[in-house]
């Protein structure tokens, strides 16, 4: 990036909003990106795993110039559209919770996250949420709240809200164990939080921002039992695991556990702004008239584009397409990590791998710095990856499921590379 480039930023952007990249991206084309210099990269990034369909896919884009055609925007409230209603109808025929759904359409993972918490409390009557430790649920006040992992999202913004507890989440490699994470819940039931005032357990199915951690269908599947035992609404965090990404259309399908609510952003809509609260049809239809609402929720545009991905989905057979990736991937990944002492863990549901790096692999002392480099050596070679996790050392894949296999074994290679020349 020119001086001029990084001047112009630095003039008008925060200095927190920082970029991974230094360089303005200027093409992309499904699994591909090129920058102002005409470098070319793999984009195992994603926009942070919402680009399950691709940069630009074809379906998408077609769905949105049709739309274009006729208007841009209407609020529902005022005037509702036909995107809007299709768009709810496939998501409550398309996600497993057992009983008849209703979906709410609002702009992001953080506005899901706040109004499926809004909902759960007004319909128990209940104040109290429990969270999980390294959770990730966006960044405003109560869901920096509900978020498990201090820095850097809740440093220097509290304090929070007192009603939000937070138990262990499973973590094999670091020795917490599913008994583990559940008795932290029992005990937190027992000792802080009357179970009769709790609302509702917020989790995510597999781990984000927190270092791609999954949880076992056992952990999920007894979070349910205690719900129901203790008329706890169980709500799946599933902005980053749905659409494709755990290997089945969304988390709750991988691990066999049906929640009462769940939210759903980022592979929504190939790049649009979208995101959903689906919910059981007593819960969802217990709000007073108006008491949840929203002025872009259900864009035309963005849920045109979220049907084009239905149809992506639907026609190209994207989740046969996944399996195929996250076999690749793993048989690439593990094998690996027995060539690298600094690949301490290598897991994941479908193609939502994480690569844990450590200083070594018998004692397991998190390596940020080494998982850096790694990420540096990546960059250069024409592969983009991010980290995550509790420590930061943990790499993450959250590539098109689009990708094609040359291009996905291209960037197995530049990654292997990048690993073996730390």
């Amino acid at each position: 990036m020119s001086n001029k480039d990084i001047n112009t930023i630095k003039e008008n952007v925060p200095a927190s909003w920082t970029s991974s990249m230094d360089s303005f991206i200027v093409k992309g084309k499904n699994a591909e990106i090129w920058d102002r210099e005409n470098n070319r990269y793999i984009d195992y990034v994603g926009g942070y795993a919402v680009l399950n369909t691709g940069h630009l896919n074809p379906r998408v884009v077609k769905r949105v110039e049709d739309q274009l055609k006729n208007y841009s925007h209407s609020c529902f409230a005022f005037a509702p559209h036909e995107n809007a209603v299709k768009v709810a109808k496939e998501i409550n025929e398309r996600y497993p919770i057992k009983e008849n759904t209703k979906t709410f359409l609002v702009n992001s993972g953080a506005e899901s996250i706040e109004n499926a918490t809004k909902i759960a409390r007004y319909f128990t009557k209940r104040k109290n949420i429990i969270a999980f430790k390294g959770g990730f649920h966006g960044r405003t006040y109560l869901t920096m709240g509900l978020t498990g992992k201090d820095n850097p999202y809740k440093t220097g913004f509290g304090p929070f809200p007192e009603f939000i507890h937070h138990a262990e989440y499973p973590y094999l490699y670091r020795d917490v164990s599913d008994e583990v994470a559940i008795d932290s819940v029992n005990k937190l039931l027992e000792n802080n939080v009357n179970p009769d005032d709790v609302a509702a357990f917020v989790v995510e199915v597999q781990l984000g921002e927190g270092g791609y951690i999954p949880a076992s269908k056992q952990f999920l599947a007894e979070l349910r039992r205690i719900s129901n035992e203790k008329g706890i609404l169980l709500i799946f965090d599933e902005v980053q695991t749905g659409f494709g990404r755990t290997g089945e259309m969304f988390g709750a399908d991988t691990v066999n556990v049906s929640p009462d609510i769940a939210t759903l952003a980022k592979g929504i809509a190939g790049g649009f702004p979208l995101a959903a609260v689906v919910g059981k049809s007593n819960i969802m239809d217990s709000i007073h008239e108006s008491g949840i609402g929203s002025t872009f929720g259900a864009s035309p545009i963005s849920c045109a584009a979220a049907l084009g991905v239905l149809e992506v989905f639907d026609k190209d057979d994207l989740i046969k397409n996944t399996k195929q990736h996250a076999e690749i991937m793993n048989k690439s990944l593990k094998g690996l990590m027995e060539e690298s002492t600094f690949i301490g863990d290598v897991r994941g549901y479908g193609t939502m791998i994480g690569v844990e790096i450590v200083e070594n692999q018998e004692t397991k002392i998190p390596a940020k710095d080494i998982a850096l480099n790694i990420i540096d050596n990546c960059k250069t070679n024409g592969l983009l990856l991010v980290n995550c996790g509790l420590e930061g050392n943990v790499i993450r894949f959250m590539g098109p499921l689009t990708t094609p296999i040359n291009q996905v074994e291209e960037a197995l290679e530049i990654f292997k590379n990048s690993v073996i020349n730390i």
